[in-house]
């Protein structure tokens, strides 16, 4: 009879042990899956009033995590000393009855009664200290078995990893969150750089004051539109800031002249893309198409464009962008060679354009941001609110209405 008892014992504790290892390996919450090893645990040794308090180092303390069977020990937790935790016994479980063999114990015997503690088991995984579980009254006999010792300790021991793990992943996420933190400071250093830069392009010519920030801030609008990534939407905005950074380069005197420039004066000023792409190439940016983007700024889509008369077909989405918005910016802006198209003579500019200079896809989203922006759909509106306002609004968007239908219809096929 006896070995029969033994034996089917022995079969809950193995049951036991390998629904623990499922509820400890499972892919719960860690919240989650330590109450239920707790649950597992009590059934496993007939333990009505049970704990898992989990080390907090910072605070020196051991902090409820999940109990069963105690609504009076809400919120307790047990102050611990390192001293004190080097005294403790690894993963041993610890009777209470009449112990007094470590000062903690008698420091914190009132939170002890509410957690109704009758066996304490600190728990240590890889030499560390991460927790402890607390055991009241058992409802059979008060002693363990040799085969429940055996049993206890491996409860213990996957615990104790699985804290072991919990403390690991915490130091993680806090080593991400500093990481993200310091990219996130970098990355406003870097953005407040590359500001300066294009305050300092646009400083050169009293009539481009602000025209980098503008081309970067039209540019956003329509990769935007274009629903690109978040990070390319970034690359295409300090692509916008720093196209025009070879000016630097140039001639002051030709960058601000006001009459006819010269043959040569022309060739000059038509070396700022590859200027730009040289300095640029010596920078390391995080996005590779940025110094393309910034290089092929002036190329048109008939291909008559410089510096490398790329056509069409050789142009990427963010040499498009660009180039449409730099030359809008341009038109809808005063020159030291001319004073600024209006609103509608600048979009019919554009229109005239078409296929030629520049990319019907990228100038229908580009209508399409215009358009949204003066129906007041925008979220956030990024071009109007630096246009000259001297505009009827609804001769503008019957204009816009009629493009974009035009750019909808298909090419006649060439014959």
């Amino acid at each position: 009879m006896l070995e029969k008892l033994g034996l089917q014992r022995l079969f809950f504790n193995i049951s036991s042990l390998v629904d623990l290892s499922q509820e400890v390996t499972s892919s719960k919450g860690f919240d989650d899956k330590m109450k239920s090893s707790l649950y597992v645990v009590t059934g496993m040794f007939s333990v009505p009033e049970a704990a898992l308090l989990v080390y907090n180092a910072n605070k020196s303390d051991l902090e409820l995590h999940s109990s069963k069977g105690l609504k009076e020990a809400k919120n307790v937790f047990l102050k611990i000393k390192l001293g004190q935790i080097k005294k403790f016994a690894k993963n041993e479980a610890v009777n209470l009855n009449g112990y007094s063999g470590n000062g903690f114990y008698k420091e914190n015997e009132n939170n002890f009664k509410k957690l109704k503690t009758k066996i304490f088991i600190p728990l240590f995984a890889k030499g560390e200290f991460v927790g402890a579980l607390s055991l009241g009254k058992r409802l059979s006999r008060t002693t363990f078995l040799k085969s429940e010792k055996t049993a206890l300790k491996v409860v213990v021991n996957q615990m104790a990893i699985a804290l072991y793990n919990l403390s690991l992943f915490k130091k993680l996420t806090v080593k991400v969150q500093e990481n993200e933190k310091m990219y996130e400071n970098m990355r406003l250093i870097y953005h407040d750089t590359i500001q300066a830069f294009a305050a300092a392009i646009d400083a050169k010519d009293p009539y481009t004051r602000n025209h980098s920030y503008r081309v970067a801030t039209y540019s956003v609008a329509v990769a935007k539109e274009l629903r690109w990534k978040e990070r390319d939407v970034e690359g295409i905005y300090i692509a916008g800031l720093l196209h025009d950074i070879g000016k630097i380069v140039i001639d002051k005197k030709v960058i601000n002249k006001d009459h006819n420039l010269t043959e040569f004066e022309i060739e000059e000023i038509k070396k700022h893309p590859g200027f730009s792409f040289d300095i640029l190439s010596k920078i390391k940016l995080p996005w590779e198409d940025v110094i393309y983007f910034v290089k092929h700024h002036h190329e048109r889509i008939d291909g008559n464009g410089y510096p490398d008369h790329l056509n069409g077909a050789g142009l990427n989405d963010g040499m498009k962008i660009l180039a449409l918005a730099d030359a809008f910016d341009a038109m809808t802006t005063d020159r030291p060679y001319r004073k600024k198209l209006t609103l509608l003579e600048t979009l019919e500019e554009v229109k005239n354009c078409l296929g030629t200079q520049f990319d019907r896809k990228i100038s229908k989203v580009f209508f399409k941001v215009l358009q949204k922006e003066l129906n007041g759909h925008a979220k956030e509106a990024q071009i109007i609110p630096h246009l000259d306002k001297n505009f009827d609004p609804k001769v503008i968007t019957a204009l816009l209405e009629s493009l974009i239908e035009q750019l909808r219809m298909p090419l006649p096929e060439k014959l």
